[in-house]
């Protein structure tokens, strides 16, 4: 369809989708998508990524129609090209459309008067004549070449990659590292584009079969052994078994062909030149990617080291009654033991469950380290809720996340210029969601001789990235550890400790009550309405903030996060006329909405939740936003940052780890069979405070309670410590014996 720019309705500064008004003469338009006519022609919408928007130009759009059920039918467009007219206002509108930097109106009119409708093919292949034009030297020249070359490519680009959802600020990338030669690299040699970050290799894959490529290119191969293991570390593993990974890239590379393209002794080669470069390392069996293979190797360094230390070591027989006495608190002999164990070793670890007393015991260490000495702790946790929880439960003002703590800007963002940690005595809570990058950072901020304490819930789901380091802290045998497991907590909240007890240990039926309910219904159609009920019901004395629902499925059916998230907004924060909206992408967000953060940022950390107080427009006419995160720290987000927020009326339980909730609904039905596991379904269970309402089927949350198989993540760093501790202790050993021959 050939049509010209007429207005732009919308965009999305952050990923480029563009709602946009096209004039068009097409008499094969649909009369419904004939908004109004124009001239001779009509007036149609048309939606899609980096519509081009610019009035003096002609373009030719490919796409096909859809309706919209709000704003009508649209042209979804999948390439978009120029046309550029063989006439002289046709050249004239181009060269001065602005698409070309360094010629204006005058310019495009005296390159016309002289090279008429030759005008572009001397640009393209003659591009030195242009110094004939009176205004044009060797530096405008220079800059005129450039920028028709990049409109050209740039155009040619977009042409043949808009069907794969690539953006204009992917292809930009795409000319900043090939250049003019781009077009041709893509035709030539497409899976280079591997080598650009952010371009997958599923997507990647579409676009080189496309151009019928090489499928046995070393760069592909490369490119799909790249994806298989980010792929394993977005699912906990630190590294594949070389077996597994040759396995997985057979099936992955030779996927829907009609016969086999790769071969095995193929992947071996590939494996092994990334290997020499130190892409990849082969250990054994393991392969890692080089960093995880060194963070995981440095950690179990760091922390052998920090076991040695000559920190100072008491008894604390006398501070621990003192502390008791003044804190008006009772400790359990287990209890008490951990107070103990954390002044009598350098590095030491408290687990227990919701309930078990370990703040109880943080309190007691607290007010024994100020009488010992000056020195503050430093308390740290994962995330800015459960950062704010400890600070709120001990009363004590200095606990931040662990991003903010070791000056990390963001989820990845780690650098190598850094200081050490001021304090000498480090707390970690919530330290079973600390993953292997995180722990490598911790570790490597911590100067010699500091005590360290880490608290978590073995029982709880491990990190949501890669390794598993809190339970392979504990198990490599070498740290102190002390198990809490009494239910300590207020008797009138006691079903919902009691009943995480007998989830984890898999012990006789659940009890109910008024704190701990179990609604019965089946399927995802009847749970989903049955917990808008609920959550309407609980509303009713509770504060939005205080009511939390959590499912393991973002996306799968009614019961999901993201269908939930619809349905109860319509509940809290129905849309009306006075209430102003953005959209983002396809979300769309409402002044009052309950939103999640799911990126670390500078003041607010990934889990902290807020309501949009607010959208205006800024000095330069764009839209942002007014969040209010607790503890009233306000924010204002542009577009692109509010890619990083989502609704929350739902989450998942994956990302409330480190949360808490007095009241928590909870779907459960036998649709989210895989992950019908125990540790989801304790993790959810133990962020209710005081009341948890269970809706669904009862015969899937046994099946949870029965179903262990938390799965052993592919980490080794328990046996990496034991094995850094044995040759530290006969070094050290080594060393004793060669000074007593010395003495002797």
């Amino acid at each position: 369809m050939k049509c010209r720019f007429q207005s732009k309705i919308f965009q999305n500064e952050a990923n480029g989708y563009t709602i946009a008004a096209y004039w068009t003469a097409d008499p094969s338009i649909p009369n419904e998508a004939r908004k109004k006519p124009a001239g001779n022609g009509f007036i149609i919408t048309a939606v899609g990524n980096d519509l081009p928007m610019i009035k003096n130009l002609t373009y030719e759009l490919t796409g096909y129609w859809v309706n919209n059920p709000k704003y009508g039918t649209q042209f979804e467009v999948e390439t978009h090209m120029e046309i550029v007219k063989r006439t002289k206002e046709g050249i004239i509108g181009y060269l001065s459309s602005g698409a070309i930097r360094g010629i204006g109106e005058k310019t495009a009119q005296a390159i016309f008067d002289r090279f008429g409708l030759d005008a572009l093919e001397i640009m393209e292949q003659h591009p030195e004549e242009l110094l004939a034009i009176r205004g044009i030297n060797e530096k405008k020249l220079d800059e005129i070449k450039s920028a028709y070359n990049e409109n050209q490519c740039f155009r040619e680009l977009m042409t043949f990659l808009a069907p794969y959802k690539i953006t204009s600020s992917q292809v930009k990338k795409i000319l900043l590292e090939f250049g003019s030669m781009a077009p041709e690299i893509i035709r030539q040699r497409p899976y280079k584009l591997c080598e650009i970050k952010g371009f997958g290799f599923l997507t990647v894959d579409k676009i080189a079969k496309k151009f019928n490529a090489n499928l046995n290119d070393p760069i592909r191969i490369a490119g799909g052994i790249s994806y298989l293991m980010k792929k394993a570390a977005s699912e906990g593993a630190l590294y594949l078994y070389q077996k597994s990974l040759i396995s997985k890239a057979l099936e992955l590379l030779n996927a829907e062909l009609p016969q086999q393209a790769v071969n095995e002794r193929q992947i071996q080669r590939v494996l092994y030149q990334l290997a020499l470069q130190r892409d990849l390392i082969v250990e054994g069996n393991r392969i890692y990617e080089y960093g995880f293979y060194e963070m995981e190797r440095e950690t179990a360094k760091m922390l052998v080291a920090h076991l040695l230390d000559k920190v100072p070591l008491y008894n604390v027989e006398k501070e621990l009654e003192e502390a008791q006495q003044v804190l008006n608190i009772r400790l359990s002999e287990a209890q008490a033991k951990a107070v103990r164990m954390t002044f009598a070793h350098p590095v030491s670890i408290i687990t227990g469950g919701p309930g078990t007393g370990k703040t109880t015991v943080l309190k007691v260490i607290l007010y024994i380290q100020k009488q010992l000495c000056d020195d503050q702790v430093q308390l740290m946790a994962p995330t800015g809720r459960a950062a704010r929880r400890m600070a709120e439960s001990t009363g004590e003002e200095n606990a931040s996340t662990m991003h903010s703590a070791l000056g990390l800007a963001g989820d990845d963002e780690f650098n190598e210029d850094f200081e050490y940690l001021d304090s000498n005595f480090l707390c970690v809570d919530e330290f079973s969601m600390v993953d292997m990058r995180l722990a490598y950072e911790f570790f490597r901020h911590i100067k010699r001789n500091v005590r360290i304490l880490c608290i978590g819930d073995a029982d709880q789901l491990p990190s949501v990235g890669p390794g598993e380091v809190f339970r392979q802290l504990i198990e490599c045998g070498l740290i102190p550890v002390t198990v809490l497991d009494l239910v300590y907590r207020q008797a009138e909240h006691i079903r919902i400790y009691e009943n995480a007890q007998r989830i984890k240990d898999n012990t006789g039926a659940l009890h109910t009550g008024d704190d701990f309910q179990i609604l019965d219904c089946s399927g995802a159609e009847e749970t989903a309405a049955l917990v808008q009920k609920v959550f309407r019901q609980e509303l009713q004395d509770k504060s939005i903030d205080d009511v939390q629902v959590l499912t393991p499925y973002r996306k799968r059916g009614a019961a999901s996060v993201n269908e939930l998230n619809q349905v109860l907004r319509e509940i809290v924060n129905p849309q009306d006329s006075r209430k102003r909206t953005m959209t983002v992408g396809k979300r769309k967000f409402r002044e009052g909405d309950k939103v999640i953060q799911t990126k670390n940022r500078d003041l607010v950390s990934n889990g902290d939740m807020g309501i949009i107080r607010q959208f205006f427009l800024d000095e330069e006419g764009r839209k942002k936003a007014k969040l209010l995160f607790s503890d009233d720290r306000e924010m204002i987000y542009s577009a692109e940052d509010m890619d990083e927020v989502e609704l929350a009326y739902a989450t998942t339980v994956h990302k409330s780890q480190g949360s808490e909730y007095p009241v928590v609904i909870l779907p459960w039905i036998k649709g989210f069979y895989t992950m019908l596991k125990r540790p989801i379904l304790y993790t959810a269970v133990t962020r209710a405070k005081e009341k948890l309402i269970i809706v669904g089927e009862q015969a899937a949350l046994y099946q949870a309670i029965r179903t262990d198989n938390r799965g052993m993540r592919n980490t080794i760093l328990a046996k990496r410590i034991v094995a850094e501790y044995h040759t530290a202790t006969e070094n050290v050993q080594e060393t004793d014996c060669e000074q007593l021959k010395l003495a002797i």
